[in-house]
């Protein structure tokens, strides 16, 4: 089993070793030099030059890149990663901010390959793009020229670059705030000192006083903190508007399109298809009030469980996983293994440490790291579930693929986490002994789709309002953050669901929106995809696997529209969505059922 054995209920004691990274800020402060150092030859050495290259000579460029890259992922990991479990560490917050500033530096010696290579004719970058020398980096170079007319001049590149370390102190700002808010309440236990996700952790309880009172007590609790919060969101997004402008972007969601390398018609025939189905969540929504003896659904009422699941503690979590996974493929039961082996996930809650979950891939020639806040319940299984898949994703491609094109995009991360969570899903249906725990899970798992699906095509809406009216210079103040929230979560909800007056700062707790604009319509992109490409799974048994491994491997080294086309998922049809949201239905008419 796992070499990660908790000395206690929630994860107690399983912390991850990050000596695997670097074995101290001494270590990482000098391969930081080492690397700046690189980055200066590299700039010495080809700079002027790209465009004279021949496929020999530009695959050695970017091999000596590539290796630059990835020492540069292992440092910012390992600060990163010290910083999530302890935000209050003074040395990891010291040497982050030298971190900032070596990434700068790098980052302007490095830039000008880019800029070079993007200057390139389109008759001398073609056949380069060709050369059998260059093949592992092929998608890399291509994929490169579609930033071709939102390129800035080297001198301006670098002076814009210089205000990186702003933007990444208003993200900091944000997360100290958010994880340092402490509110006392008592839960039944005695009353003590919550977090904000311990709190958002009671809306999964079965007592409903306690639900109703922790989301009362995280609203009052955020209030004060408001106007800090929404000052950093104001002064993030101003910034990006005024990148946008410099860079040419026709819209705030364009560099997002691009960067998943997907058409905005394909994402806004998606967002329409999900919107068009919102009666679906509200159909749940009511027969759910109805379910529980209640007039109408209150948010705290949202994901409450409907009969008491068993308790599921993080070792026999972790069980559950590997035996999914290995009923799968052993290869992917390999790279799980490993996590727990090597010591690298993070499961207990405490105080100073970043709530949520991730995986981080750390580098091209390292191992993923997992960060989780285990509190044994049936959802903390599914999310070991979820990062691991991230973590196989990362550690296959890792093994096939370059530092350049081991990072498949944004819209394609999170297809093998959700595709993981049904691997589980199926064994808990078919091996748990408990039907209550079993029709918990379905119930759990339609609210989780239509928490990816539908809530998160909503919050895409909500930043679109936030940067229109941010673009036509009205601040985006607490008040007016909460009038764009408020109406866009009506528009989801419908009349199905009360939503409470403190939930008007709903929106000021979410890292996405501060961290990466519009990322979270990649969730509902991978999710429609995961539920077709698992329906193949069922139709087609053992001979899925195979490809879906190489899927994983394939990282980055192809676009969304390749890697889903080799399965028949063709992105340009519209019909494409129905078919997922249709395998959401299927689901609910489970759960409708039990």
């Amino acid at each position: 089993m796992t070499a990660l054995t908790p000395s206690g209920p929630n994860a107690a004691g399983v912390h991850w070793d990050l000596s695997l990274i670097c074995s101290d800020v001494a270590a990482a402060q000098q391969l930081l030099n080492e690397t700046i150092a690189a980055a200066e030859a590299f700039d010495a050495t080809y700079r002027g030059t790209v465009a004279t290259l021949d496929a020999t000579a530009l695959a050695a460029a970017l091999a000596e890149l590539a290796e630059i890259s990835n020492a540069l992922h292992r440092v910012r990991s390992y600060v990163g990663l010290r910083r999530s479990v302890d935000v209050n560490d003074d040395e990891a917050r010291d040497f982050e901010t030298v971190v900032d500033q070596g990434m700068v530096r790098a980052g302007n010696a490095l830039r000008f390959f880019d800029l070079e290579w993007i200057a390139v004719d389109d008759a001398v970058a073609q056949p380069l793009i060709d050369a059998p020398e260059l093949a592992a980096n092929r998608h890399h170079l291509s994929s490169e020229r579609r930033f071709r007319p939102h390129v800035l001049p080297d001198d301006q590149e670098r002076m814009l670059s210089e205000r990186e370390p702003v933007v990444s102190a208003w993200q900091n700002l944000f997360a100290q705030t958010v994880s340092n808010i402490r509110a006392p309440f008592d839960d039944g236990t005695g009353e003590t000192e919550k977090t904000v996700d311990e709190l958002l952790s009671y809306v999964h309880t079965t007592n409903r006083p306690v639900r109703l009172a922790a989301l009362e007590t995280l609203y009052v609790a955020l209030e004060p903190h408001g106007d800090v919060l929404s000052t950093c969101y104001d002064s993030i997004v101003a910034d990006r508007l005024t990148m946008d402008r410099l860079r040419g972007y026709d819209s705030p969601i364009a560099p997002r399109h691009l960067s998943n390398e997907l058409e905005p018609s394909w994402v806004d025939a998606m967002m329409e298809a999900i919107e068009s189905r919102y009666g679906m969540a509200q159909r749940w929504f009511t027969k759910k009030a109805e379910l529980m003896g209640l007039e109408k659904l209150h948010l705290a009422d949202q994901y409450a469980p409907l009969g008491e699941g068993r308790a599921m503690p993080y070792v026999e979590a972790c069980g559950i996983v590997e035996d999914a996974f290995g009923r799968f493929s052993p290869e992917i039961l390999r790279v799980s293994k490993s996590v727990f082996d090597e010591q690298r996930v993070d499961a207990e809650p405490r105080q100073g440490k970043r709530g949520g979950a991730f995986c981080a891939s750390v580098a091209q020639d390292a191992q993923p790291f997992i960060m989780l806040n285990h509190t044994d319940t049936l959802r903390d299984l599914m999310t070991v579930a979820h990062e691991l898949g991230h973590g196989m994703h990362f550690a296959l491609s890792s093994e096939r693929q370059t530092a350049l094109s081991m990072h498949a995009p944004l819209a394609l991360c999170e297809v093998p986490s959700t595709f993981a969570e049904l691997l589980v899903f199926d064994r808990m249906l078919a091996e748990e002994p408990d039907a209550a725990t079993r029709m918990a899970l379905i119930r759990q798992e339609l609210e989780s789709g239509f928490a990816t699906v539908f809530r998160q095509t909503m919050m895409v809406r909500y930043e679109q309002d936030a940067y229109g009216a941010r673009s036509e210079g009205q601040a985006l103040t607490k008040d007016r953050l909460a009038e764009f929230w408020i109406a866009r979560n009506k528009a989801y909800y419908g009349d199905s669901m009360e939503l409470p007056e403190g939930y008007r700062r709903g929106w000021s707790y979410i890292p996405h929106f501060i961290n990466t604009r519009f990322y979270t319509y990649a969730y509902a992109f991978a999710h429609l995809a995961s539920l077709t490409l698992y329906a193949l799974y069922r139709e087609d048994g053992d001979a899925f696997v195979g490809p879906y491994l190489d899927f994983l491997a394939t990282g980055g080294s192809k676009s969304p529209g390749e890697q889903l086309g080799a399965f028949g998922i063709d992105l340009a049809d519209a019909a494409t969505w129905g078919k997922g949201l249709d395998e959401m239905e299927r689901m609910l008419e489970l759960a409708l059922e039990g």
